[in-house]
């Protein structure tokens, strides 16, 4: 006997998720995202020349590039580069 198929639980449905890095909005559908997915989803590569932090609360990635995020709405993060910045 076959049992019927069961609606999906409101939780099992995909939402999109719009976060913020360096003020430039990013969209993803995944709970979860690396340091270095962030980053490089952000256009920050390589992400090894980069650090991450998150701005509420507050928290720095430092080079921990495997670490994973669990994201949420309208989360803003600060990618900064980790080399000289160059001047004239």
């Amino acid at each position: 006997m076959t049992q019927p198929d069961k609606p999906d639980k409101p939780d099992d449905k995909v939402h999109p998720i719009t976060y913020f890095v360096n003020g430039e909005e990013e969209h993803t559908t995944e709970k979860e995202l690396s340091v270095a997915t962030i980053l490089e989803k952000a256009g920050f590569t390589p992400a090894s020349d980069y650090t991450l932090t998150g701005e509420n609360p507050p928290r720095d990635f430092d080079s921990r590039y495997q670490e994973a995020v669990h994201m949420h709405q309208n989360e803003r993060f600060t990618a900064r580069f980790k080399g000289p910045t160059p001047t004239s």
